[in-house]
């Protein structure tokens, strides 16, 4: 056996060694999510799935959980759904328009915008959380998706990748759009939107998962239980007994699914710029 035959199998190796480390939190939770409560408190977490699987998933999604019992595992889903395509879509498109307004406008201080917007990164939205939420009250937004939502949309992460990416792009392209009469709006649906995609597309992935995982922003500005999401409903159910652990599995099949369909989209826009468009 040759020695670059002995290297790819140690490689490979070490790949399904790091892929299982890293499944294994996730097999526990779904396995355990198969056992009576009962179970689970006598034995603690299980490695080998059980018998009562259908049982607790069904229990969990119709259960109705909260104080005045009005809100079910579908409802909490519906609301992290709503939550985290809002944080995802509208983050987006703002980072993609502010992104194009940077490079292709002429504007005043953009290098000092651009380097302002990165800054806002060492405030995260747990910082100013009191005035964040002084805000969203005077404009009537508690208890509402609305207000879950905007609080999170600036990412300058997102204007970071975008900016990148267009300063990458030949000048040509802009050159072809002025020939053909292309004005900015047209210039930016007919040139941008199209080669930015992939790029879009990992933003969107990364976003998604952060409204989705979403906790004490929706636990200030919530006070209606209709408005409970799935994270912060695990703990109505209780997390040791059996329909928590399904309701946990819930929780994470999203955006895990999420991200197990567009992989090779989301590596290769954040890694290969050259893939990127």
């Amino acid at each position: 056996m040759s020695i670059h035959t002995l290297r790819a199998a140690g490689n490979h190796i070490i790949l399904l060694a790091g892929v299982a480390f890293l499944m294994l939190p996730i097999l526990i939770i779904f396995a355990s999510s198969t056992h009576q409560t009962g179970t689970l408190v006598q034995d603690g977490l299980m490695l080998v799935p059980g018998l009562n699987g259908p049982e607790n998933y069904a229990q969990v999604l119709t259960m109705q959980a909260g104080f005045t019992d009005q809100i079910t595992a579908l409802d909490m889903m519906k609301n992290s759904l709503i939550i985290a395509l809002g944080v995802a879509g509208c983050t987006t498109l703002v980072s993609l328009c502010g992104a194009y307004a940077m490079v292709y406008f002429r504007l005043p201080f953009a290098g000092f915008l651009f380097w302002l917007t990165l800054a806002t990164l060492l405030l995260p939205l747990e910082s100013r959380f009191i005035t964040t939420f002084l805000v969203t009250d005077a404009l009537g937004l508690i208890n509402t998706h609305l207000g879950m939502v905007l609080p999170t949309l600036a990412v300058a992460l997102g204007t970071l990748f975008f900016r990148q990416l267009f300063l990458g792009f030949p000048n040509e392209y802009l050159e072809a759009a002025k020939l053909d009469g292309a004005g900015p709006v047209r210039f930016f649906l007919d040139f941008i939107v199209p080669l930015s995609w992939k790029r879009g597309g990992a933003i969107f992935v990364v976003t998604f998962m952060f409204g989705w995982n979403q906790y004490l922003w929706p636990l200030m500005i919530s006070t209606d239980e209709s408005r409970y999401t799935l994270v912060r409903g695990i703990r109505l159910i209780g997390q040791e007994s059996g329909p928590g652990m399904a309701l946990i599995m819930l929780s994470i099949l999203p955006p895990l699914i999420l991200v197990l369909i567009f992989q090779r989209y989301f590596f290769r826009a954040l890694a290969d710029e050259k893939n990127a468009f």
